[in-house]
């Protein structure tokens, strides 16, 4: 455990593996629903929902990859370590041969991996291991050390999980039961807590954060339903946040140049300036910047 601290003191980058198209990191097809399941659909969920977990416990969050697109490992690390991350966490699902083999045949169980010979790494994933190992029943496969860039290029402690294996039927349903997407978000988060010597706040209990007085921008529905886009060319890129806020605490995200939100929900009033609430290609709700010295709008409404 590191020294005690506020969670508020703490930044930590969260990052869901791979993208919603990446080629092959998928399922094989499972007769009983019909289809397959994308890796990136179990990632980014169980991502989201421990990035819920750990707001709530006080933590700050960075996502690495707030898009659908398979951002580049490169990106992903240098925008954790641009923003000073604390700590870093990779949710993956396992693969073997891409078949199943049947019961008793197929690659079973979790794993936490590390890069080698680095105690803050292993540290940060005996602490997750802890509350893993008390969940859904699963083979605990141990941490192993490994070349991984996620865990090699970021400066802190870093861990990327494996939660199961693709070809694993068992386990591949796992992957859209949200009961076990939501249980391994709150085990990873309480080992973060641990981790950080910080108080797991449970679901139902009041949070940390405050409010921000806003208000609705009167005759701006013109831009609803549109794209915004980052215009500004900064090598930091443009800061976007979970909260209607222009607080460095609830900094979620860069956009670098040319990237941006697909939608546009409305138009508020933050702090005495304009701010986009937007969502992503996946729904999620996310504030940036409204000023025209930074963003364009783009598209229809």
């Amino acid at each position: 455990m590191q020294n005690m601290g506020n969670a508020g003191d703490y930044l930590i980058a969260l990052d869901d593996g791979h993208g919603l198209g990446t080629a092959g990191k998928r399922t094989p097809y499972i007769p009983s629903i019909g289809r397959r399941i994308r890796e990136n659909k179990f990632n980014e969920r169980v991502t989201i929902f421990l990035k819920m977990e750990l707001e709530r416990c006080g933590f700050r969050t960075l996502l690495t990859a707030p898009t659908d697109a398979d951002t580049p490992l490169k990106a992903r690390t240098d925008a954790a370590n641009s923003l000073g991350a604390d700590a870093l966490i990779s949710n993956h699902f396992n693969a073997f041969d891409g078949k199943f083999d049947g019961s008793g045949n197929d690659p079973e169980g979790h794993s936490i991996h590390v890069y080698y010979n680095d105690s803050a790494d292993r540290r940060l994933a005996e602490h997750i291991a802890k509350y893993l190992k008390q969940g859904t029943k699963q083979v605990y496969r141990g941490i192993i050390e490994q070349n991984l860039h996620m865990t090699r290029e970021f400066n802190g402690p870093a861990v990327l999980v494996e939660n199961g294996f693709l070809d694993n039927e068992r386990e591949a349903l796992l992957m859209i039961n949200e009961d076990f997407q939501r249980e391994t978000g709150r085990e990873q988060a309480l080992g973060v807590c641990d981790f950080f010597g910080v108080p797991y706040v449970a679901a139902g209990n009041p949070g940390n954060g405050g409010t921000t007085p806003i208000s609705d921008v009167p005759g701006s529905g013109d831009v609803v339903g549109k794209r915004v886009e980052s215009i500004y060319r900064g090598a930091e890129g443009l800061d976007f946040y979970s909260r209607p806020t222009f607080d460095d605490t609830y900094r979620v995200g860069i956009l670098k140049y040319g990237y941006g939100f697909p939608t546009i929900v409305r138009t508020l009033k933050v702090e005495g300036a304009d701010m986009y609430e937007v969502k992503n290609s996946r729904g999620y709700v996310f504030y940036v910047t409204a000023s025209p010295k930074y963003v364009k709008v783009v598209g229809r409404g």
